[in-house]
């Protein structure tokens, strides 16, 4: 990138109407000669001014203002030998030798710069200083909208001047697009006549010495930026130059995120207010607020607040578990609404046929519900000492569990297996019958009391 930055503009009341943009020829300027024999090598600043507003703005005129003499800050050594000229039609261009100012001024009284009314302003043939460093260079504009007066309106560009001997550049990410977790090599070229540093993320690094660097363990879509400092510390110049690498299915870390459609996430942590439409978490999910306006499923879902409005679906999976891993989740409704457990006994082993089952609870203020679902024997079928012959034998048997609950009462759901050799699978959802229904998942463990065997 170029080394031109836009430090400073006037306050508000002072901003410039315009816009403009500063580059060198050429890029970056380098300092003339040492030896005050030589002449100077000539530089040039290429100013494009624009108005970025539909209104269009009147331009009475435009100064800018180069340093000059045989300091650092200075550009030049003598503006007399420069040249300038402005695009616009009807416009001149002067010295002002005693501000060290180039004046554009129109014939008329003023031009207007509407959306549509670009300009370039060349100043040419400038003698660059023998100092390394770093120049300020102003623009100055005279302008108003509609009837007001004109104003002065101000900004500045910082224009550096390196050493005549310095290079950098050629910064290359190979390669350009990685694996999550993979890794890539960056390169460059610089002269040994500057520091250089390599940033990324929080990372920087001191690479004055050498000219390449790999960079392990990315995880997500990084910029990197070359940054080669020279000069007098208390006047330096800075040149930097950035590349990018891209990582397929990339780590991502929000702190707002609004989803609006259908959205399939492995393992979400959501830190901040998080939005979606329509989630599928098909992996450990862990939320500390969720706004769902959509069908949203959970698999596995640790919450902290959780608002859920119109058609959503809380699953609660568990496959393939046994006496030691049931489940128990205590909720807070905002509104009426009906508890829908949905559960189905998978298999189960020889020494469990009798009286094995799934005893599903729902418990409210108001009262205590249990169900047992039992597996049932199959027409003609005969229980047997082979676990595979008994899974051929004996049903899968699935039964749908629904219960109101109101508003505001804190209903606990609790599902577990009878004998441990059960397996069963299911899911819990709970369906709004108000406006807005939202409710509040609390954390709870199994009471040994209310989840024994009966």
């Amino acid at each position: 990138m170029a080394l031109v930055t836009h430090t400073h503009s006037a306050g508000a009341a002072d901003e410039p109407l315009l816009s403009y943009e500063v580059t060198t020829s050429p890029d970056p300027l380098k300092v003339s000669p040492e030896d005050p024999q030589t002449p100077e090598a000539d530089g040039e600043l290429v100013i494009v001014g624009s108005r970025r507003d539909r209104i269009p703005a009147d331009l009475e005129s435009i100064k800018v203002k180069i340093p000059a003499g045989a300091m650092s800050p200075d550009l030049a050594t003598d503006l007399s030998k420069a040249t300038a000229r402005i695009s616009l039609d009807n416009w001149t261009a002067r010295l002002n030798s005693a501000t060290d100012e180039f004046e554009f001024t129109p014939t008329a009284s003023h031009t207007p710069i509407g959306p549509d009314t670009g300009f370039t302003i060349q100043i040419s043939q400038i003698p660059i200083n023998r100092e390394v460093g770093t120049s300020p260079i102003t623009i100055n504009e005279s302008s108003r909208t509609g009837n007001s007066a004109f104003q002065p309106r101000s900004t500045v560009f910082n224009v550096g001047k390196f050493p005549a001997d310095f290079h950098m550049g050629n910064l290359i990410c190979t390669p350009l697009v990685i694996d999550n977790g993979g890794q890539t090599t960056l390169t460059w070229e610089s002269s040994p006549n500057a520091t250089y540093e390599l940033l990324y993320g929080d990372t920087n690094l001191n690479v004055t010495n050498v000219t390449t660097r790999t960079v392990t363990n990315i995880k997500s879509d990084t910029t990197f930026y070359l940054r080669g400092t020279a000069g007098d510390p208390s006047n330096p110049v800075v040149r930097i130059l950035s590349s990018q690498v891209t990582v397929r299915l990339p780590d991502l870390e929000v702190t707002n995120l609004t989803v609006r459609g259908s959205t399939a996430v492995g393992n979400l942590t959501a830190k901040g207010d998080t939005a979606l439409h329509n989630l599928t978490a098909e992996g450990p999910t862990t939320l500390n607020n969720l706004n769902a306006k959509g069908v949203t499923d959970f698999h596995s879902l640790t919450i902290g607040i959780m608002q859920i409005f119109g058609q959503t679906r809380v699953l609660c999976d568990a496959p393939d578990l046994g006496h030691d891993s049931p489940f128990s989740q205590t909720y807070e409704f905002d509104t009426d609404g009906l508890i829908v457990m949905d559960m189905e006994v998978t298999s189960l082993v020889p020494a469990g046929l009798n009286n094995s089952g799934l005893e599903m609870r729902i418990i409210t203020p108001a009262a205590e519900i249990k169900q047992l679902l039992r597996p049932g024997l199959r027409p003609g079928g005969a229980p047997s000492d082979s676990e595979t012959e008994v899974e051929k034998t004996w049903n899968r048997v699935k039964k749908t569990f629904i219960y109101p609950v109101k508003k505001m009462a804190k209903t606990t759901v609790m599902s577990r297996g009878t004998d441990p050799m059960i397996r069963w699978q299911g899911q819990i959802l709970w369906i709004p019958l108000g406006a807005d229904g939202s409710f509040k998942m609390i954390p709870s463990a199994m009471d040994d009391d209310t989840a024994g065997n009966e």
